[in-house]
């Protein structure tokens, strides 16, 4: 099975919901479209609403503040998966433009927003799905905006990593099945996450947990979640789950709507 070309998550608030250490794994775009989004970005606190994006590079763990506008919050997370062309990326970004991660939504990243979101609905072929997203790049790429959601510089391994296990976060991944995939042992892939500061079940952890907000928003149970990624144990699950974000599955759940249907 190929890897998809990008993911899309919807997350909706009654109430605010406080939450930190969010992992963002890979390029990501996220567009609040009710409410506001309070961030806190290298020592500023920073505020976000529908006239502009957030784009977030990967390896960031945000902590922030969703903030409802009469009684609702609602945003929209697009992360890419496939990278733009490397030419694209040889342009320094400016240190002014890198303290401040927003983007204006302008008509023509709107309209191109709009297709990729819908073309795999569509049933379009991974070929023009491929070329409608480079398309989207190209238009970041006319802002100046492409170098804020992949900088210059190669992908360390625990970024690679985290990628790779957000495919299926809720299988039953090892350290043994996943070095094969990046053509080196279990005691390399271990040594050189040691060297960039991770371990193999800190990454895993951080994927499971933001998969969990997702799944969560979907309308699961904590108990649901728990199994769907990976946890046997729910006691566990919502240990992991304070531990990451501050707060426990159960009052996450408080600040989400009810889902409008029951889940199949």
């Amino acid at each position: 099975m190929s890897t998809p070309l990008l993911q899309q998550s919807r997350y909706r608030g009654i109430r605010q919901q406080p939450l930190h250490r969010v992992l963002i794994y890979a390029p990501t775009i996220i567009w609040v479209q009710q409410g506001h989004k309070q961030l806190w970005w290298q020592d500023r606190r920073l505020s976000f609403d529908k006239e502009s994006w957030l784009l977030i590079p990967a390896g960031h763990q945000l902590t922030f503040v969703n903030q409802p506008e009469q009684g609702k919050f609602s945003s929209h997370a697009l992360t890419l998966l496939a990278p733009p062309p490397a030419e694209w990326l040889e342009a320094e970004v400016s240190p002014l433009r890198l303290q401040d991660p927003r983007q204006r939504v302008t008509t023509g990243l709107a309209y191109c927003h709009e297709l990729i979101c819908a073309m795999e609905e569509r049933r379009l072929s991974r070929a023009t799905q491929a070329q409608l997203l480079h398309g989207f790049y190209a238009e970041l790429q006319a802002e100046g905006a492409l170098g804020l959601l992949f900088p210059a510089g190669t992908m360390t391994l625990g970024e690679r990593l985290a990628r790779f296990l957000s495919v299926e976060p809720g299988a039953d991944h090892s350290l043994e099945g996943l070095a094969p995939h990046f053509s080196m042992s279990r005691a390399s892939l271990v040594r050189k996450l040691a060297a960039e500061g991770r371990s193999f079940r800190q990454v895993l952890t951080q994927v499971r947990m933001s998969h969990a907000l997702t799944l969560l928003q979907r309308g699961l149970s904590p108990l649901e979640a728990a199994l769907a990624c990976g946890y046997n144990a729910p006691s566990r699950f919502a240990a992991r789950f304070k531990q990451e974000f501050g707060l426990t599955p159960h009052q996450y759940l408080r600040t989400c709507p009810a889902p409008s249907h029951p889940q199949k």
